[in-house]
């Protein structure tokens, strides 16, 4: 209908907007409650009452991460017909996550970087997720036949997250044509006795 409003989301989804942006652009630590809440338009009671506590933001911020990262792969495998086809599929998106221009890196890991105490909610959040990742390929390595499926998992994850790190020195377009061509190697390697 022509001449209509959107609707404003609500504030608490405009808040963890806000934090969101903000923490990536900025880091976790560096922003502060009352910017998220100025940039969000919300008032800081709006934000308590969704979220107790900074922390519990971050969690439910990296927690929507996780599940968005979750749905991501799956699409990605789902018209792979084998397990190996379906390893190759992860490391062709994690590629193209690679490739894309613009991005600050892995939030994950921003956010492990920044909370190193392993005690750390957010800190154990982040190495819960990452485990996962791993699991997830090394349970594809063994479907496929992989003789040493946990060798291969460390390795694929090692290099999918060297790409990530390496995107501010090689660029976006070279450490995504180095991670497809180290992990393509690497499964290469692990399934030629199968």
């Amino acid at each position: 209908m022509a001449g209509t409003i959107a609707p404003k989301p609500k504030a608490a989804e405009r808040i963890q907007d806000a934090a969101r942006a903000l923490f990536e652009r900025q880091g976790i630590r560096a922003t502060g409650v009352e910017e998220v809440c100025r940039v969000a338009e919300a008032t800081k009671m709006s934000l308590y009452r969704t979220y107790p506590s900074k922390d519990a933001l971050v969690a439910a911020i990296l927690a929507e991460d996780a599940a968005e990262h979750d749905a991501w792969m799956e699409e990605a495998m789902a018209p792979a017909p084998t397990p190996a086809d379906r390893l190759m599929a992860v490391i062709e998106a994690s590629a193209e996550a690679v490739a894309e221009p613009g991005v600050c890196g892995c939030p994950m890991l921003l956010a492990q970087a920044e909370f190193r105490d392993p005690a750390h909610p957010t800190y154990q959040v982040v190495a819960t997720f990452k485990q996962g990742c791993r699991e997830r390929i090394r349970a594809l390595a063994e479907q496929a036949g992989a003789l040493d499926p946990d060798l291969l998992a460390d390795e694929i994850a090692v290099v999918i997250e060297g790409a990530i790190a390496a995107r501010s020195y090689l660029g976006e377009a070279r450490a995504a044509d180095a991670l497809r061509r180290s992990a393509t190697l690497l499964v290469s390697a692990a399934l030629a006795d199968r």
